[in-house]
């Protein structure tokens, strides 16, 4: 069967036009999926693939909770730093954007210490392996699978903690027999992740951008002394319930 780039050269833009055409996408088909709220997930491996269009897309595939929570921050991370930087010596001063900005920097460089510590050479620090193309569009199908094509390099350097870190506990939990050693892993990678949520909640407020606690990270955030209690805490203070939509 002929893909649309065989067709016209152009990745996509062949059944873009004739979805325009029987009017199954566009502001339509957009809106009913903010009036449904999440994407099926035939709809988020449509959108990925999409995404992947792109040759500066990022395919991440991440494998345990925190891992997921982290990789759905990036999302309004590269908002507000996108919109942080159009704001320099406009709105805001050259000094105030680059002192946010040093603030993603030192929590790149603390989520490197850690993971350092845990036993993440510096070489796999390096940019992640090409892929082949069409084995692309085959992992943008599974799950778990998220594309972001980032528009800062903060949002790219912090995909690779989180990428690594997803890896790190990972292993961490399939490979210890005595997993009560591991706790402190734990805490400091969570405590790592809450401190990039609280960084992404002042930097949306700072550009008024909306931004509310990511689905999966509510448990993360709940307080130790609280587990018990149904609402979770983040840094602006106790998460309502959310509601179905």
């Amino acid at each position: 069967m002929a893909t649309a780039t065989q067709q016209n050269g152009q990745p996509g833009s062949a059944r873009k036009e004739e979805r325009e055409a029987n009017g199954r996408t566009g502001l339509a088909g957009q809106g009913r999926r903010l009036m449904r709220g999440r994407l099926s997930p035939e709809e988020r491996a449509e959108h990925n693939r999409e995404r992947l269009q792109d040759p500066h897309s990022l395919l991440l595939l991440p494998r345990t909770p925190e891992g997921r929570v982290i990789v759905g921050m990036l999302f309004p991370l590269d908002k507000a730093v996108n919109r942080l930087r159009l704001s320099a010596g406009h709105s805001m001063s050259v000094g105030e954007v680059q002192g946010q900005l040093d603030r993603v920097h030192q929590w790149v460089n603390t989520g490197h210490e850690l993971l350092k510590a845990l036993g993440v050479s510096e070489q796999d620090f390096g940019p992640a392996p090409v892929m082949n193309y069409q084995y692309r569009l085959t992992l943008a199908g599974q799950r778990n699978a998220r594309v972001i094509t980032p528009r800062s390099e903060e949002t790219k350097k912090v995909s690779r903690v989180a990428e690594k870190l997803d890896g790190v506990i990972l292993h961490t939990r399939m490979s210890y027999d005595d997993l009560s050693q591991a706790e402190q892993v734990f805490t400091k990678i969570h405590e790592l992740i809450r401190r990039l949520h609280e960084l992404i909640a002042e930097f949306c407020a700072l550009v008024e951008l909306p931004y509310r606690t990511p689905r999966e990270a509510e448990d993360l955030f709940r307080e130790r002394s609280d587990r018990g209690a149904h609402t979770p805490m983040t840094a602006g203070g106790p998460v309502l319930p959310r509601t179905l939509t």
